[in-house]
């Protein structure tokens, strides 16, 4: 039981990540564990909660279709050639999804 509960965990830590795939599927197989196992969920007795800090949503430089973010957090993919991003090279369409400098179609970079 107590590898299980311990996956769970790990599930749940993963269902942050900034990878939205990623994050969704390990949040249902955490619920999926959960349900079949009759786990409960809480923070336990005596136990200290730490609460995470509001992620930042990335700050808009200019107005259009696509923008120049910055303060990206964790490791984001383009959504165009689904590569990561380095840092200073993120871009917005009109979604709010990341996209490279280099995917950006001509014409349209800020």
């Amino acid at each position: 039981m107590q590898r299980i509960v311990e996956r769970v965990r790990k599930l749940i830590a993963l269902s942050g990540s900034p990878d939205d795939p990623e994050a969704r599927t390990a949040a249902l197989m955490a619920c999926r564990l959960i349900r079949e196992n009759g786990l409960h969920v809480g923070v336990a007795p005596g136990a200290r909660r730490i609460d995470a800090a509001p992620a930042a949503r990335p700050t808009r430089v200019t107005s259009g279709p696509y923008t120049r973010a910055r303060d990206l957090r964790g490791h984001p993919r383009c959504r165009e050639c689904d590569e990561p991003i380095e840092p200073g090279d993120a871009f917005l369409d009109a979604n709010e999804r990341p996209v490279h400098g280099d995917c950006v179609p001509p014409g349209e970079r800020p």
